[in-house]
């Protein structure tokens, strides 16, 4: 049963039957699914946000990232999402991994997406964004920053570590 209808979410309280036969309710978060981009400025190079995010009162960083808009691809989600909020354009989009931010309560799909060969343009944050800066950073210091605590949003720890780990 929907027991909340927002702008970009659902609210749903379920009941169901576990594998042990007792009833239980789960709410759920209906998501329409997003995509997120870690671009890369240079090889070893890649662009961080800074922004507000309201849900932990803080001023957090963390990759591009947004919902996908109806009738929309997630690719074509990543591509407007990386122009919007960075200023740069992708000559080369390549998907990372797909994944549940938190299966316990949330029906979202996120799709990572590595973002090469940037073309600068221009930024077009939307009204409802809190995006405090745009900075540049080494990859091997984005790891040190999440070590130390200074990064620690899901998708944006997800896609450094993806990219330290791997030959992409």
């Amino acid at each position: 049963m929907i027991i909340y209808t927002g702008k970009k979410i659902n609210v749903r309280r379920d009941e169901v039957v576990l594998d042990n036969g007792k009833k239980a309710v789960r709410e759920v978060i209906e998501h329409p699914g997003s995509a997120a981009i870690i671009p890369f400025i240079t090889k070893d190079e890649i662009i961080l946000l800074q922004q507000h995010r309201h849900a932990v009162s803080e001023t957090i960083y963390e990759i591009p990232a947004g919902t996908l808009d109806k009738g929309e691809t997630f690719y074509a989600c990543a591509k407007r999402e990386l122009e919007e909020e960075t200023g740069y354009r992708a000559g080369k989009l390549e998907p990372l991994i797909i994944l549940y931010p938190s299966p316990g309560i949330l029906s979202e799909t996120m799709h990572l997406f590595k973002a090469t060969n940037l073309v600068k343009t221009q930024t077009n944050h939307q009204s409802d964004e809190s995006i405090k800066g745009i900075v540049q950073v080494k990859l091997s210091e984005a790891l040190e920053m999440i070590k130390k605590g200074l990064i620690r949003d899901a998708k944006t720890v997800c896609s450094i570590l993806m990219c330290v780990n791997s030959s992409l």
